[in-house]
């Protein structure tokens, strides 16, 4: 296949489509995995930090409103009171309860802020390179000056329904960052490897899948070869008889003897292109007859007794043992069954020296019925047994344009054995004779 080009070429157009999409949905697949688990990643930490939040504003807004109780919490939550705007910076405080229960260790801030938008009390980490944002605005994404983004929710302090302060708690979300970092890391690394199996991959399941229309392609280019094979040796006699024909016109007897050479000529040529109708009938499964149950007993006797004559004119003893009882019925084409039967008989006619013997035998096993023609003739090597059903497939071409066959006969057997869900099989040794063995299911 990588010999012709047109198979060639076509299988790589296959492979590259075939990445091409398989990347696509790949590529798409796995944003789709990043949007998810970057949205999944946000959400929770949105919920654990509001979580954290609620729980600090229901302790901190009721002291909020009694300014001797704000140092005493502040003590318990290690709140660093703002006294000077200096002591608030750089402090660095680990938050204690509730934030280390909640939050287990995790870089959070908390920020009191007075009505004005200054800095009343705060614990947790450094911020003095992050800007105070005193905005209502409820959820915030800040960078402070290294880069680091802090994730922040600010609920408001009431004194007496009065707006007077502002709670910040936020987290960092530097480990968020480096968990999406990795994520983007192996989807922007793993879409390249992947391709690259996707390609070795898609080209070898192009050629597994072109190697059907690339065998059926060798068969109709040695179809054909032999068919033009086939028709050129008659059509060479029939031109060259003519030829003569016009030459001899005075007389009147060489020209009987060319009629009959043109009409010998001319019934091997429609005998030729009716087997093959027939095969393409075969092949494409349109009717050629409608099936019924034909007696298995009745065609095999009425064959021998119609094939005597070739088998006394070789000089054959064709006989048949029929290994049943009872008569054996299958439903299928009688004229087609006819055919498979005969054509075996005469190949095994034909295959065989004088004093030789064709014998049939008809027997049955469970469910089908078992014809086996054997003959004592020349046998079939190895090498072609492999192929004898092959369509124009000779083993000795000369014998057979001796004896007018087209090497269409065996070929026609499968076909039939094939169309009536039947098998066929060969069994032969070089000087010791062929076995074919047809087992045709039985009617039921």
């Amino acid at each position: 296949m990588e010999r012709n080009p047109i198979f060639h070429q076509t299988r790589l157009r296959l492979a590259a489509w075939y990445t091409l999409v398989m990347g696509g949905i790949l590529g798409l697949s796995g944003l789709g995995v990043y949007s998810v688990v970057a949205h999944a990643y946000h959400e929770t930490i949105d919920q654990g930090l509001q979580s954290v939040a609620m729980t600090l504003h229901k302790s901190i807004e009721p002291a909020w409103q009694q300014p001797g109780q704000l140092q005493r919490l502040a003590k318990e939550l290690s709140l660093e009171l703002c006294i000077t705007p200096t002591n608030c910076l750089p402090k660095t405080t680990i938050i204690k309860q509730p934030i280390v229960e909640s939050a287990s260790q995790v870089n959070y801030y908390i920020r009191l802020l007075d009505g004005s938008g200054k800095v009343f009390a705060s614990a947790g980490i450094q911020f003095d390179k992050l800007r105070i944002n005193s905005s209502s605005q409820r959820w915030q994404t800040l960078t402070d000056s290294s880069g680091i983004r802090y994730r922040q929710i600010t609920l408001p302090l009431y004194t007496q329904n009065r707006l007077s302060g502002y709670l910040q708690v936020a987290r960092s979300l530097k480990d968020l960052d480096q968990h999406i970092a990795y994520l983007r890391l192996a989807l922007v690394l793993g879409l390249p490897i992947s391709m690259i199996f996707v390609a070795l991959s898609s080209w070898w399941l192009a050629g597994r899948a072109m190697k059907p229309i690339y065998h059926s392609y060798q068969q109709m280019q040695q179809f054909t070869a032999d068919a033009a094979h086939e028709f050129r040796t008659p059509l060479a006699a029939m031109h060259s008889t003519i030829e003569a024909a016009i030459k001899l016109q005075q007389e009147p007897k060489s020209n009987n003897k060319i009629l009959d050479v043109l009409k010998r000529q001319n019934r091997r040529l429609s005998q030729l292109v009716g087997d093959l109708l027939l095969l393409t009938r075969i092949d494409q499964k349109q009717p050629t007859g409608e099936y019924q149950s034909c007696c298995l007993n009745d065609l095999i006797s009425d064959l021998i007794e119609e094939l005597a004559f070739l088998a006394v004119e070789t000089q054959v003893n064709l006989s048949k043992q029929m290994q049943v009882s009872e008569k054996l019925y299958v439903m299928g084409n009688e004229e087609q069954l006819y055919r498979l039967i005969s054509n075996l008989i005469v190949n095994a006619i034909q295959a065989t020296p004088s004093g030789g013997k064709v014998t049939v035998f008809l027997s049955d096993s469970e469910l089908y019925a078992i014809i086996k023609i054997q003959d004592t003739g020349i046998g079939i090597a190895v090498e072609h047994q492999k192929r004898i059903f092959d369509r124009f497939y000779r083993v000795d071409r000369d014998r057979s344009r001796a004896s007018g066959g087209s090497g269409l006969g065996l070929a026609i057997a499968l076909a039939i054995v094939q169309a009536h869900k039947g098998s066929i099989h060969v069994q032969s040794q070089p000087g010791l004779g062929s076995t074919f063995t047809v087992r045709l299911p039985l009617s039921t």
